[in-house]
């Protein structure tokens, strides 16, 4: 039986740079060019990473999806991939390329040296903090951990419960990850991410409506509705809408509704390739 996810699949993408749009000109002859008398900016750094970081967000959601048929699945890619990051850029030699291709990068096409400028770029230009879009990403090891050390589990658990509610601002509930005893180290990531709409909704069209919880099971939530100018496309080989809405300050999330029955088909096809295609094909409406 199908997972009842089929009715709306929502990968949510922070396009940070214009990553995108770059990795689009140079992979497929700019297909959107600039108007000729605007120069194209310079390629970044972070740039060299953007279709291998999609391509792994991909690959961890099918992944994910798959391990836990018919559930929400909410993760941030990005803070991942810089978890693994970190460790690279730590690691010995002898375990570096695993580690990089686990990430989906081909050391062919690209080095470790481009590769650690890489991630360096993207987490110079990363943290956003404003009225409108205000995105936060950190790290911290906690060590001195396990068998012997002067601070035992629970005291460790508190620690990082501490820390995670101070840099989210309190947003990611507590900890509920349990330590062993033999847990020697942990590496703790957190992302924090709040962004206003480029087109904000208006508080007085919102009402109950009934959400699906699966395909027999309804419940009511409060449904924002909006009318406005958004890019959108329908897929006709992939049998899917997608909807592109704007946050503010640059940022940007797809919407993705395949046609019932027809979710597999979608997570198997989405590619960074699919969303170079797709963004070439969204027009306003």
């Amino acid at each position: 039986m199908e997972a009842p996810r089929w009715w709306l699949l929502v990968p949510a993408l922070l396009a940070v740079g214009h990553c995108l749009a770059l990795a689009n000109q140079e992979d497929s002859g700019a297909m959107d060019p600039s108007p000729p008398d605007v120069p194209p900016g310079p390629a970044l750094p972070c740039h060299k990473l953007s279709v291998s970081n999609i391509d792994f967000a991909f690959d961890l959601y099918r992944q994910l999806a798959s391990e836990a048929p018919g559930e929400n699945v909410l993760f941030s890619p990005v803070g991942i991939s810089w978890a693994l990051a970190r460790l690279f850029l730590e690691a010995p030699a002898a375990s570096r390329a695993h580690l990089l291709e686990g990430l989906g990068f081909n050391l062919t096409l690209v080095s470790e040296a481009e590769i650690q400028e890489g991630f360096r770029d993207l987490l110079r230009r990363l943290p956003v903090q404003g009225p409108q879009l205000l995105l936060m990403l950190g790290q911290r090891r906690f060590s001195g951990l396990g068998p012997g050390a002067a601070q035992d589990p629970a005291g460790a658990q508190h620690s990082i419960r501490e820390y995670v509610e101070k840099q989210t601002r309190g947003q990611l509930g507590a900890w509920v990850e349990e330590l062993s005893d033999a847990t020697e180290e942990v590496l703790v990531s957190h992302l924090l991410l709040r962004a206003g709409w480029a087109r904000p909704f208006d508080p007085r069209a919102t009402s109950l409506k009934k959400f699906f919880v699966d395909e027999h099971r309804a419940v009511p939530v409060p449904m924002m509705r909006q009318k406005a100018r958004h890019r959108f496309l329908h897929d006709p080989e992939l049998q899917c809408t997608v909807l592109q809405m704007e946050h503010a300050a640059n940022a940007t999330t797809f919407f993705v509704f395949p046609q019932r029955g027809r979710l597999g088909q979608l997570e198997d096809a989405l590619l960074a390739e699919t969303l170079i295609k797709w963004d070439s094909q969204l027009r306003t409406r």
